[in-house]
């Protein structure tokens, strides 16, 4: 009788085993989404590379800040209404500004290293 209740009792145990289900955390294999900032973070902490610093030079800065005063002159003059025909060039880029025969603006841009042409056209306003 005692070793009928023995195997009773531990024949119990192993039909209390459940199935082991196997979660993944990268959200690209199928994990919570929500992990994705977490990891990357991570990722980047242990990050050892860093890009080449290539500082530029004094004349590279100056045309750089030359090239951004005239496009902004150029564009508030225009956005003023105040329309200031002719051909600029700014080392990377030939601004050709005109009138339009129905009074509307156009502005070719031409990307001197590339060739690409760019026209943009300034509507009348109120007229």
């Amino acid at each position: 009788m005692k070793l009928m209740y023995l195997l009773l009792f531990a024949c119990s145990f192993v039909a209390s085993a459940t199935e082991l289900v196997y979660t993944p955390i990268n959200p690209s294999f199928g994990g919570n989404p929500l992990n994705g900032n977490f990891l990357l973070q991570k990722a980047q902490s242990q990050n050892a590379h860093k890009p080449e610093d290539r500082g530029l030079s004094f004349i590279e800065k100056f045309q750089d800040a030359l090239e951004r005063n005239i496009i902004n002159s150029l564009t508030r003059r225009i956005a003023d209404g105040e329309l200031v025909e002719g051909v600029y060039n700014t080392g990377e880029f030939l601004i050709e500004v005109q009138n339009g025969t129905d009074g509307s603006v156009i502005v070719n841009i031409t990307n001197l290293e590339t060739g690409e042409i760019t026209v943009i056209t300034i509507p009348v306003i109120g007229g």
